[in-house]
């Protein structure tokens, strides 16, 4: 989900940050342009509104941009062009509803300041990629130092028949308790000695090892494709190459997640690849 729509509050505080910054813009330029200070505050308004709404495309086309299988260059490249792009937007529309309001004598006193806040509009995208890249930083790094060995189903053993599989698991947040169904499971992340669940609702913290889900999950539907990773197989919509033999998973709600060479022979066993 949007991290800006998460809830009514995260909402509300993103509107209203943006009317902040209506504000702040026209107390900055009131000192920059003879005008009245309203016409500057519609001023702000209308691109103050224009960028919330090209926040919440730009989470869409990051999120489900793949940039990630880019090369380095692909990805400077592109998104180089969508900061040009989101830019050339919101000058020009907010510039565009500014002369239809006003009228073309009162907006071309705002050409000398284009230059000024063309830098603002770049500041304010760069914070706003910044905060976007910081909340999909669940998914796996595609960097891990580490890489642990996952042994193919065919060669671990057989589960203890009396190792009843789950079917359910409560978590415990606060004084409140959440069951969460197997089925609704994306995926389970390591994260120190406690277990992220990640469903479509959100994540739940459990204070148990992967290696414990490993064995309590049906092994025909979850599959270790990294040492910090179990993922339901039903949730995956794509799997795509990545830089030499490493694999990405695309998942329903569009979390990428990287595997493991063995992790990814895993997998194959499981789809019967």
């Amino acid at each position: 989900m949007h991290p800006f729509l998460e809830n009514t509050a995260k909402t509300t505080q993103y509107f209203l940050l943006w009317m902040v910054y209506a504000v702040l813009q026209a107390v900055v330029l009131v000192s920059v342009l003879t005008l009245p200070i309203w016409v500057l505050l519609v001023d702000g308004l209308i691109h103050a509104v224009i960028f919330a709404g090209i926040g919440l495309i730009l989470w869409n086309l990051l999120k489900f941009g793949n940039f990630s299988a880019l090369t380095l260059y692909q990805r400077l490249v592109n998104q180089i062009a969508l900061a040009l792009l989101s830019l050339i937007i919101w000058l020009g529309v907010g510039y565009g509803l500014f002369f239809l309001i006003f009228g073309n004598e009162l907006a071309m006193l705002f050409i000398p300041v284009l230059a000024l806040r063309a830098f603002i509009g770049l500041l304010i995208y760069i914070i706003i990629i910044k905060h976007f890249k910081n909340n999909m930083s669940d998914s796996i790094s595609l960097n891990e130092i580490q890489e642990v060995p996952i042994v193919p189903a065919e060669l671990k053993p057989k589960k203890n028949q009396e190792s009843e599989l789950l079917e359910r698991i409560a978590v415990k947040s606060g004084t409140k308790i959440h069951v969460v169904l197997v089925s609704d499971i994306l995926y389970l992340q390591a994260d120190g000695d406690y277990v992220q669940i990640y469903t479509r609702d959100g994540k739940y913290l459990k204070e148990q090892t992967m290696k414990y889900f490993e064995e309590h999950l049906p092994e025909n539907q979850f599959v270790r494709v990294h040492r910090s990773v179990i993922v339901n197989v039903e949730m995956i919509s794509r799997i795509e190459l990545y830089e030499k033999q490493n694999q990405l998973l695309t998942l329903k709600n569009g979390q990428q997640i990287k595997t493991s060479p063995a992790g990814y022979k895993a997998l194959r066993m499981a789809l019967n690849l």
